[in-house]
């Protein structure tokens, strides 16, 4: 609830939490998608993200217009579905303030 309705929080790091799964994730994503002051986020090492919370993202960076940084390093279980699905976003947003994504050891591309 918190997030959804904060009005000064521009960054939010949750890396190396090893409860922060595939639901907390699509939780995350949700929140983050009703916040429009948000603009850093770090989710990455430690972190057992999977599908699901990469869905979510996607739908996030579809509309976002405030995100300029968001870690997902070492999410392994990202996977490539995740990959394609956060390239499609990114490209149909044609208002994103993205400058960067890491998503190096997320599950995509060869091992």
């Amino acid at each position: 609830a918190l997030l959804r309705s904060s009005r000064t929080l521009e960054a939010l790091g949750l890396r190396d939490n090893v409860q922060l799964g595939d639901a907390e994730g699509q939780a995350l994503a949700n929140a983050v998608l009703e916040n429009a002051e948000t603009k850093l986020l770090q989710l990455g090492a430690g972190s057992s993200l999977g599908p699901a919370a990469g869905r979510a993202f996607a739908v996030l960076l579809r509309s976002n217009r405030t995100l300029q940084w968001v870690g997902l390093t070492g999410n392994r279980q990202l996977g490539d579905a995740a990959g394609t699905a956060f390239a499609e976003a990114l490209q149909e947003n044609p208002e994103t303030n993205m400058s960067e994504l890491l998503l190096s050891g997320s599950g995509m591309g060869a091992a």
